[in-house]
């Protein structure tokens, strides 16, 4: 029991005490004191303090999973895309008297009615998924993990089929409404912050003819300018590399680059100008993994690539990996992508010093998009997405030299931590296989880097069985 003024007090203390209390509701007793309480707290709330401080709320919990919805074992409550995501947009807009519920955010123009009626459906989704996860646990749980995925897969009506087990179906459902709901949640709380954090309108930095700068966003100059320039959508992401101070796009431009996605087709990527984009973005000296998934997250990266699009959301089913295809892909980019920096050097010094003498260590990053992308499709994944491989650097005009090391990586990328999993590494024989693969001291180096990125990309468990070998 808490008077008033005690309210207002650990109010101002504790942000979480302060969402607590905006969404008090009356029970029982009398009403007029609680109308009393619901003013004082109004008067006290500064929303745009509590806007900042529930955006770097939301922040710092995505880091705790890794920024990524994907795991195999997702928390449905808290990682992005999450329940979270949703409550958060909604303490907001109701601390900012913006609306209460969906509907009220799209009277308001913060979103569509579409979009609203979207986010209903998924908050649905969501509610019910967990409901039935805490009756089958017994217990409170938020994870959805394996030992429940086949129950649950069950009570939504999905079976299995010749092709895809009916908790894939599922997770892939779940995988779609977190994407849903972290692109929504993107666009909403940029909307919201123009609203509450922009004050009065400045102008915005010109960064070229197509695009400009405006409240640290990256914005479209044309609402139709993807429609009329597809090559835009890679010089976007690539913008937002060579200016670190953008911290994302405007909700608008988010909307019009979402529209144009069908524009990348076979066309888009025969293109030379598209080519030598996306390479670029690749030997950018910063930005690279951050823009790399926020095209995975629009859908752009798959587009561009229709062979990473087909593994993403996809479920792996061992003991070695704790996130979907895709985003093991990714975590491998991240990985090669520390070695490069000298703030991570104490990390894995012996990487950071083979990488810093390693020319093109970009190279790294193209296989490392290549080396999984083959699963799924049935038969040796290595071997298939080498010739995957071997087709985007032809197409892309890499020199000989640099294609076949990206093909011999992507070839040989279990190698090493195959031999790593033997328990006798003196024994001549069980490097016998290993031994005879002819390297060059490049390809070595090339293939001991990628490995150790790759193998960190893995579970936390198979990470410290593995390090020490």
């Amino acid at each position: 029991v808490r008077t008033i003024e005690e309210c207002l007090f650990e109010s101002a203390k504790d942000i979480t005490v302060q969402t607590s209390l905006l969404e008090a509701r009356w029970l029982a007793g009398s009403r007029s004191l609680f109308a009393a309480f619901t003013r004082a707290m109004r008067e006290q709330l500064n929303p745009q303090s509590f806007f900042q401080s529930k955006r770097l709320e939301q922040e710092q919990r995505h880091g705790k999973f890794q920024e990524s919805p994907y795991s195999l074992e997702p928390n449905l409550k808290e990682a992005p895309g999450g329940l979270r995501d949703l409550q958060a947009i909604l303490w907001i807009s109701r601390s900012a008297g913006l609306g209460e519920n969906w509907m009220q955010l799209a009277e308001r123009d913060l979103i569509t009615a579409v979009e609203a009626r979207q986010l209903a459906s998924h908050q649905k989704f969501l509610s019910e998924l967990r409901i039935r996860l805490h009756y089958i646990a017994g217990r409170r749980e938020d994870r959805l993990l394996f030992d429940y995925q086949t129950g649950l897969a069950a009570q939504f009506g999905y079976v299995d089929t010749p092709s895809k087990r009916a908790s894939e179906e599922l997770m892939q459902r779940y995988y779609r409404t977190a994407k849903a709901i972290t692109q929504l949640n993107t666009l909403l709380l940029q909307n919201i912050a123009v609203q509450l954090l922009s004050g009065e309108d400045s102008a915005p930095e010109i960064l070229n003819e197509r695009f400009q700068a405006a409240h640290e966003l990256l914005e479209a100059r044309d609402a139709d300018l993807f429609e009329r320039q597809p090559s835009a959508i890679l010089e976007s992401f690539l913008l937002l590399q060579q200016h670190h101070e953008l911290k994302g796009m405007s909700a608008a431009t988010l909307r019009a680059l979402w529209r144009a996605r069908a524009r990348i087709d076979a066309r888009f990527r025969r293109d030379p100008v598209n080519r030598a984009l996306f390479l670029q973005l690749l030997q950018q000296p910063r930005g690279l993994v951050h823009e790399l998934r926020r095209m995975n997250q629009y859908s752009i990266l798959g587009r561009y690539l229709p062979a990473f699009g087909r593994i993403v959301g996809q479920m792996q089913y061992d003991l070695f990996h704790a996130y979907t295809v895709d985003q093991h892909i990714l975590n491998v980019i991240r990985n090669l992508r520390r070695f490069t920096m000298v703030e991570f050097a104490h990390e894995y010094p012996q990487c950071s010093r083979l990488m810093a003498g390693f020319e093109r260590h970009w190279l790294l990053y193209v296989a490392a998009l290549f080396h999984d992308i083959a699963k799924g499709r049935g038969g040796d994944h290595s071997r298939l997405g080498m010739l995957d491989a071997r087709g985007f650097c032809r197409a892309h005009g890499l020199a000989r030299a640099d294609t076949e090391l990206v093909v011999f990586l992507v070839e040989h990328h279990l190698s090493m931590s195959s031999v790593a999993q033997k328990q006798d590494l003196s024994d001549p024989d069980v490097i016998s296989a290993f031994a005879s693969t002819a390297m060059t001291e490049r390809q070595l180096t090339a293939l001991y880097l990628l490995t150790v990125a790759d193998v960190r990309g893995t579970s936390p468990k198979v990470w410290n069985a593995w390090k020490g070998k």
